[in-house]
């Protein structure tokens, strides 16, 4: 290593060069010091006594074989040792090196380094620095006086240094964590590090807050150990343990520790036998944890005590990462509920078609009863399980769920549990339980439904779909007190319950028709001169005509649908499968036989429906009925004349019902026939139309004439449709049956103009069936127009709705007139009524939302925020049904030093008290009563409209390494059929670090006295 070695200022590398020489360096160092030659390890003690050194654990690399590559990026000044492998650089010295396979590199700086490069050793002093991304801990920033580093095994011993990491702790704010020690050793092959004399806080000087410790070690995924260790505030110790483990690692057990109050204290646990459970959430997890655990997000399976990222697991872990199979075994022990296991997986097969998902719980409580007599009582033996069978394949999807549970309250208790390891309650945190479960369970079912789809078969046209789009059964359990004791009896079961569908064809002829030969003119070229070159030439041709595409077609297909319910519904004691049956089945049926010689000339097509509905309920009286139907629905279409024909009516009907005779046991049977008829009860459309579109150079006519005939109630529409862009202008006359003729009924008109950024309508309506005064009286109008301007940002609308004649004989009567105004954030709505030369006020509604307005000043480090929701709804006639709704909040902040924030919810529904004397609304009234409701010292605010339903004032004062919170609430609550103001006032000092740190004071009055809560 050279002799320069041998008397070397560097402390550290002196005490290295002495641990790793061979027997003939170690005499020649020992001549030279006038030390008597002995053995090679009793020398080496002697050497190291000689210059009070140390034998530091750090294993040089011998016949290193691994490549890296160094930069000296800077130095002053740089010597090197042609006997040796040793350079030194002195100066404003900048080193970055990297081993083969790395991407980043490793930088250090320094004042003066000495570097070995047969060893891949160096020693830094002053002002060192040194980083390394590739670290993931807590070493990924290093200030230090002295660092020797051997970089191949990244091992490194530094004195008088500081850490830096940035962690994530539990309230997702980002913490940068500064750690201290004398003397740090950090083993680069084992990813531990150690602290002598460390200490741990979130300034690099001077922290408010720290944990102290003679020694603190960091293990490799983030477990901590400390001996000595105490938090501090400033210089004062508040807390102190000899020793301490916190794994930063998950563990296998996932193992969580603490007290609350419904369970006492606790201790759960959750192994995951293979696979990973996806319900053991990380986002419970403390601080603590947040912050030394390790951001690899690679898969961790379970290594010893303890789970690791390692490249892979066993064959069964592999199979269940693949396909999110899963199997965990819970088991707890609560002081005041006993003891809990439970199994709890998903088993994933064939492709993740078929899923299998399993719950059992099983616990035994010590605070439960041999009979369970009133309905909060529970048994001893409590348990609960949720099973589930999922099957989804591309022809059949079948699901069964089975659940069971020993009482109402059962999964409420076991199942919101802790999953992720945490022990805070020590620390004075108050246990959060989850409330994925809060409502009892008084009634489950045991539900099986499926569906299935016949692929396509050889059968295919005459079956093309066979679906059975529902096939279900189920049972339903309720909690319910039967002989003196609580237990679920079966209350209902539905078996099957079923909806099923086929099409086909019977047959289907199908052929194109000779199209007429397209229509095109020759193309033709005009005179032009002869000397004129050919170029020029321009041709006219016209526009090729072709007609739509023609066909015949003869066919006749079918469709048939079914609906069966059979359940059965305790009205007793017990299930009656021959008392209280019920028994419900559809059928429907559809053939349609269709003919067209000639697509554009003529179709016609035929519908038969017959229907069978059977209702058997053995609960009622009349048990059975009987109904058997049959419908026909024929349509004819001339298309090029548009001409359309169409008849729906019943063919038939046959109806039997059964009924029970009182006091005796026979059974009455009705029947009633109805064979056809071609009347109004048995013909619901009779109907003629024409209408065809004719298409003009200045927009297109659409004339049609709908008729309605015998023997439904005969009418004639006829009707004209003009279109052209945005213009659209349609006029029609009804003339309706009265006594066997047809007379003048009414006349419809409609004008409407539509654009995206304008739109106009009026409908009007002229009624001919009665003899008015005035020709006007007859008239109703509908008139509406919206537009919207500056990219819709601001719009506008109106509506009116006016009667000639009105019901109560007034005439010239606007039944309503409304104008609404729209900006962002705010709205307007007025509303009147009344005859068209004295309109009356009726209704106004304005609203306001702003969500937050924000206001910056001061280098945007002092912000004002407004926000404000309000509806203020006033009516003009009905005095007592005006009302207002006011959410308004405020806030002020100055960036790390202050938040502060108001919400108020008030109401006003008293606005007919602002009317004096003469009946008229008063503005000094209302606002008289307004301050009123600010009356804090006196009682006007309890005589006052102004209803202060919720109240809420925060504000945080920032303090470095801590924050103070204090809140003040209110909010009205009903109690004993009274409303009271109840209010409360908190202050909770927490350490940003690791929030779980806390302490909160917390008082609530009740009957006007206050009340202070357990502080933590």
């Amino acid at each position: 290593m050279g002799s320069v070695l041998y008397a070397q200022s560097d402390s550290l590398m002196l005490s290295l060069s002495i641990q790793q020489a061979d027997e003939q360096t170690l005499l020649e160092m020992a001549r030279l010091r006038n030390i008597a030659s002995v053995e090679t390890d009793v020398l080496r003690q002697a050497l190291l006594d000689y210059h009070d050194l140390e034998l530091y654990p750090i294993a040089l690399e011998q016949d290193v074989s691994q490549q890296y590559q160094m930069t000296i990026v800077q130095a002053d000044t740089l010597s090197t040792d042609a006997d040796s492998s040793l350079v030194q650089l002195e100066g404003n010295v900048v080193v970055s090196f990297k081993l083969q396979g790395e991407t980043k590199e490793k930088k250090l700086s320094a004042q003066k380094m000495l570097i070995d490069l047969d060893h891949t050793m160096l020693s830094a002093q002053g002002s060192v620095t040194y980083e390394d991304p590739q670290i993931d801990s807590a070493l990924q920033k290093v200030d230090g006086t002295i660092i020797t580093l051997d970089w191949s095994s990244s091992s490194l011993f530094i004195k008088g240094a500081t850490t830096q990491s940035e962690k994530t702790n539990s309230e997702e704010q980002k913490v940068t964590l500064y750690t201290s020690g004398s003397q740090i050793t950090y083993a680069g092959k084992t990813t531990s590090l150690s602290y002598s004399d460390g200490w741990i806080g979130t300034k690099k000087v001077d922290p408010l807050s720290s944990i102290r410790a003679k020694k603190l070690q960091f293990l490799p995924g983030g477990d901590l150990m400390v001996q000595s260790a105490s938090l501090q505030m400033g210089r004062v110790p508040v807390f102190w343990t000899p020793f301490f483990l916190f794994p930063g690692n998950r563990m296998v057990g996932n193992p969580a520790m603490g007290f609350a109050s419904e369970r006492g204290m606790f201790v759960s646990t959750t192994f995951e036998l293979f696979g990973s459970n996806p319900k053991l959430q990380e986002a419970n997890s403390s601080s603590f944890a947040s912050l030394l655990a390790s951001s690899n997000n690679q898969a961790l399976f379970p290594d010893g005590p303890i789970y690791s990222d390692r490249s892979s697991g066993s064959g069964l872990q592999n199979w269940a990462k693949g396909n999110g199979s899963y199997l965990s075994l819970m088991a707890d022990a609560y002081e005041l509920a006993g003891l809990h296991t439970a199994l709890n997986g998903q088993i994933s097969l064939l492709n993740k078609k078929l899923t299998i998902g399993t719950h059992d719980s099983l616990a035994l409580y010590v605070e439960g009863k041999e009979l369970v007599a009133e309905y909060a009582d529970a048994p001893r033996l409590r348990y609960y399980g949720e099973h589930l069978l999922k099957l989804d394949t591309t022809y059949a999807d079948v699901s069964l769920e089975f659940p069971y549970y020993s009482d109402p309250k059962v999964k409420r208790l076991y199942a919101n549990r802790l999953t992720a390891f945490s022990f805070d309650a020590p620390l004075g945190k108050a246990q959060e339980f989850p409330l994925d479960f809060a409502s009892d369970i008084t009634s489950y079912t045991w539900k099986l439904t499926s569906s299935f789809k016949l692929p396509k078969t050889v059968l295919s046209p005459y079956l093309s779909s066979l679906t059975i789009t529902s096939l279900s059964a189920q049972a339903r359990w309720d909690w319910q007190k039967q002989d003196g004791e609580y237990r679920y009896l079966l209350k209902k079961v539905i078996l099957p319950e079923l909806q099923m569908n086929m099409e086909g064809s019977l047959f289907s002829f199908t052929a194109p028709l000779a199209s007429d030969d397209i229509e095109q003119e020759q193309q033709t070229s005009l005179e032009l001169p002869p000397l004129l070159p050919k170029a020029y030439e321009i041709g006219v041709s016209s526009t090729p005509k072709s007609s739509p595409t023609t066909e015949r077609n003869l066919s006749l297909t079918y469709s048939i649908d079914q609906k069966l319910t059979h359940s059965v519904t305790e009205t007793t004691t017990a299930l009656d499968w021959q008392d209280d049956a019920y028994l419900y089945t559809f059928t429907k049926g559809s053939f349609i036989l269709s003919a067209s010689p000639h697509s554009q000339m003529l179709k016609l097509s035929q519908e038969l429906i017959p229907q069978l509905s059977i209702v058997e309920d053995q609960s009622k009286n009349v048990f059975y009925n009987q109904e058997v139907q049959l419908f026909s629905v024929t349509k004819a279409e001339l298309p090029i004349l548009g001409l359309s024909y169409t008849l729906s009516q019943r063919l038939y009907r046959f109806q039997e019902t059964q009924t029970r005779s009182t006091g005796t046991s026979e059974v009455l049977i009705a029947t009633n026939e109805e064979e056809y008829a071609f009347t109004k009860d048995t013909v619901t459309i009779h109907q003629v139309k024409i209408e065809k579109a004719i298409t003009l150079g200045f927009g297109t006519f659409t004339p049609s004439i709908t008729a309605n005939m015998y023997p439904v109630t005969q009418s004639l529409l006829p009707r004209l449709l003009y279109t052209n862009g945005p213009v659209s202008i349609s006029l029609s006359f009804r003339w309706t049956e009265v006594a066997g003729v047809l007379q003048k009924d009414a006349l419809f008109g409609q004008v409407k103009y539509a654009r995206p950024a304008w739109t106009f309508q009026v409908d009007a309506n002229y009624d001919l069936t009665t003899i008015h005064q005035r020709a006007l009286d007859a008239l109703s109008l509908q008139q509406s127009m919206s537009a919207s301007f500056f990219k819709k940002a601001v719009k506008i609308s109106q509506n009116v709705s006016y009667i000639a004649l009105s019901t109560q004989n007034v005439q010239d009567w606007v039944e309503q007139l409304t104008f609404k105004a729209e900006v962002p954030s705010l709205s307007f709505t007025y509303t009147m009524q009344g005859q068209v030369h004295d309109l009356h006020s009726q209704k106004m509604i304005a609203t306001i939302s702003a969500k937050k307005l924000s206001f910056r000043v001061w280098k945007r480090r002092v912000e004002l925020t407004l926000g404000l929701d309000t509806s203020f709804n006033f009516h003009f006639i009905d005095r007592y049904a005006s009302s207002l709704d006011v959410v308004g909040s405020l806030g002020f902040s100055i960036a790390e030093f202050l938040d502060c924030s108001l919400s108020v919810k008030s109401s006003n529904t008293g606005f007919f008290r602002y009317y004096d004397d003469q009946g008229s609304f008063s503005l000094p009234l209302l606002w008289e009563d307004l301050l009123r409701s600010f009356d804090m010292t006196g009682d006007g605010r309890y005589h006052t409209q102004f209803n202060l339903s919720s109240i809420s004032f925060d504000l945080v004062h920032y303090l470095g390494d801590w924050s103070l919170n204090c809140k003040y609430t209110g909010s009205v609550v009903l109690s004993n059929n009274q409303y009271n103001w109840v209010p409360t006032v908190s202050v909770f000092l927490t350490w940003n670090t690791i929030p779980e740190l806390n302490v909160e004071e917390k008082w609530t009055q009740s009957n006007q006295e206050w009340i202070r809560t357990q502080a933590t």
